[in-house]
């Protein structure tokens, strides 16, 4: 079957899940007080978090006590509970679904797959139906969604696609029972030491679902530009080495490396992708600031700044808002981030908006969403 003319992803409903454990950025500071440097807790109060949530209903005590995690939710069934609150939100009968999409970086498991984990708990969903995972993409994964979603709607425009985007990441974090110090403090020997403690402030889990169709009242998706690993070694920006076939033994929670280099790596990856994006003959936006919506997701407020500054954007604009509010609500949640801007219930005017987000991997993508005329309230 040949297709010439593809559909942009029209959004029926969006809905978010969160774990009911919370835990501010200054209670995780009072139980690690003693493990970290006066410099590193300024860097932790810092990086424009200020609570996260957890499927770990003892996070804390892990992270600085090493005990044994107990989990509130597993991770699929986090899963599960937003796909039923988007379901029954966009009042769509399940048997209409076509496709589902499992996105994760952050899985409860490696096999199965979430999104045959997701599957097998919903028995609403027909056996028969399409699915695929979209996984290890880091925090662009809504981008590739988009993609995919185009590639079936455009061939099955009756059908619609379920996403479920779910990322527990708290309980890998590395337990960190000894003293902790800002990255000026210590040698290029122990720097690895002080990216496991900013992992243990920045992450924290969530899942978001969404019903996408070929048309509809809500905002629609596209064009997408994409960039990854422009330079071979950028893939080594940040890595989680450990626990594949080629280092399949792990020594307590998996390696999560990170670089000096993806702030200045990132933001021209976010730079770039926007360039290509305003190029599109479909982009109607011509200047970052003229955008509706600007939604960015980044990992740190230092990161959001710069960025602002690049596109000419306030910082305290109202079409940057979303970006730093899901950052300082939710933390830093991987291929979650976006999709909990889209769906915070905020009034979009209309108009098209810019999404742009980079990740581990390393890739980056950057998307329109055009609200129709009236705007748009989740």
């Amino acid at each position: 079957m040949s297709v010439t003319n593809t559909v942009d992803p029209t959004l029926i409903a969006v809905a978010a899940e969160l774990p009911r454990p919370e835990y501010t950025t200054e209670e995780l500071l009072h139980a690690g007080r003693k493990h970290l440097s006066d410099k590193l807790v300024a860097m932790l109060s810092d990086v424009g978090v200020h609570k996260r949530h957890s499927v770990l209903a003892n996070y804390s005590d892990v992270l600085f006590a090493n005990a044994e995690p107990k989990l509130d939710i597993a991770t699929a069934d986090l899963a599960v509970a937003a796909a039923r609150k988007c379901l029954a939100k966009a009042d769509v009968a399940p048997d209409s679904i076509g496709l589902v999409l499992g996105v994760s970086s952050a899985p409860g498991r490696l096999l199965p797959s979430l999104v045959c984990d997701v599957i097998a708990r919903m028995p609403e969903i027909d056996r028969t139906v399409a699915n695929l995972s979209i996984e290890y993409m880091g925090c662009s994964a809504m981008a590739k969604v988009v993609e995919t979603a185009r590639w079936y709607l455009s061939c099955n425009p009756e059908k619609r696609v379920l996403v479920c985007f779910t990322e527990a990441i708290t309980p890998l974090s590395p337990v960190l029972p000894d003293f902790y110090s800002h990255f000026s403090e210590v040698d290029a020997t122990e720097r690895q030491s002080t990216v496991d403690a900013l992992h243990g402030f920045l992450f924290a889990d969530a899942a978001v679902a969404m019903v996408l169709a070929a048309g509809g009242d809500g905002p629609s998706f596209g064009p997408v530009a994409n960039l990854t690993n422009e330079r071979p070694e950028d893939a080594e920006l940040g890595t989680v080495p450990d626990g594949g076939s080629d280092i399949p033994v792990v020594y307590g929670r998996r390696l999560y490396t990170l670089s000096a280099d993806v702030t200045p790596r990132g933001s021209h990856y976010a730079k770039e992708t926007v360039r290509m994006l305003l190029e599109h003959d479909s982009c109607a936006v011509t200047d970052p600031a003229e955008a509706s919506a600007l939604l960015m997701h980044t990992g740190s407020v230092r990161i959001l700044d710069a960025l602002c500054t690049q596109f000419g954007v306030d910082r305290d604009s109202e079409i940057a808002a979303s970006s730093y509010r899901v950052l300082r609500d939710y933390g830093n949640t991987l291929g979650c981030s976006v999709p909990l801007m889209v769906a915070e219930p905020t009034y979009r005017r209309p108009g098209q908006g810019i999404v742009v987000a980079f990740g581990l991997s390393f890739s980056c993508g950057a998307f329109t969403m055009t609200i129709p005329e009236g705007g748009w309230t989740p």
